[in-house]
């Protein structure tokens, strides 16, 4: 198993719920989603809230069985509430019951259907970069996450629009918490499988607007588009790394592209955080 940080709640449903006064809610991301690395979709195991959540999308999960815990610490005690269809409980525990506590929690989960969850993964690309990630996590000290606000990515910044702060794009690199508290996001992903001609006007209006905003503020971003004869071209926002075409499956090459970006970003990361400490 292995921590999807800050998913937006619309994707963890195998149909994105549409329900007009839980937009802004879905649109917001969960605290984490944990999934099996062996899936080859990301679906979610379990899903973590540690801000609060209205009664609504309690029900959603509710309906569609998807285990999700809200955590909390009351009077230096831990404190997970759990809830499935015709069922809730709550557990509270000190660092002497955290280990089976949290194994309760496991087995509770795994007795639910995956049929109405969401895959966090949707594609073969995705898959292909989210591999190739993978494959150097443990040099660089990151982490992948799936399905993200562009506002989580972004930082919540004060010049962000807001028509895009509540965008959902595939990924974002983080370092991990051991190599940095809190988990800071390097280098937001985009990854787009169809061609311009195949997709809306609103929609490609919004991707310029994202890259309008990262380049005007210098933030690290990968950008994967459809390319020629098949293929898809990488870019890389603060650095010309060449025009790298690639097939979807060619784990080899995105291997080598991703962990380029990635290695840069990193350095920007903890040069721009060694300067503010």
């Amino acid at each position: 198993m292995r921590l999807a940080l800050r998913p937006a709640r619309k994707r963890l449903f195998a149909a994105e719920p549409n329900i007009a006064s839980l937009q802004v809610e879905l649109n917001k991301p969960a605290f984490a989603a944990l999934v099996s690395a062996k899936d080859p979709e990301g679906k979610p195991h379990l899903v973590f809230e540690t801000d609060p959540v209205s009664a609504g999308i309690r029900d959603l999960y509710r309906n569609a069985d998807i285990p999700y815990i809200e955590a909390d610490q009351v009077g230096g005690r831990g404190m997970l509430r759990f809830e499935r269809p015709g069922f809730s409980a709550k557990l509270q525990f000190d660092d002497r019951g955290d280990t089976a506590a949290v194994e309760s929690v496991m087995r509770w989960a795994e007795t639910s259907s995956p049929e109405f969850r969401g895959p966090l993964i949707r594609n073969v690309l995705e898959r292909t970069i989210s591999e190739a990630l993978d494959g150097c996590s443990e040099e660089l000290g990151i982490s992948v996450n799936h399905q993200v606000p562009f506002g989580y990515a972004a930082g919540y910044r004060q010049d962000l629009p807001r028509s895009i702060a509540r965008h959902t794009i595939e990924m974002a690199v983080t370092l991990k918490p051991s190599v940095a508290v809190g988990a800071p996001v390097v280098m937001p992903i985009r990854i787009e499988n169809l061609t311009d001609k195949d997709r809306d006007v609103e929609a490609i209006e919004r991707d310029e607007c994202v890259a309008d905003f990262v380049i005007s503020v210098g933030m690290p971003m990968a950008a994967i588009q459809p390319g020629e004869n098949g293929k898809f071209r990488a870019t890389y926002s603060l650095e010309d790394m060449g025009d790298t075409q690639l097939a979807d499956d060619d784990t080899d090459g995105w291997a080598k592209v991703m962990k380029g970006f990635a290695a840069h970003a990193v350095a920007v990361t903890m040069a721009g955080m060694q300067a503010t400490a």
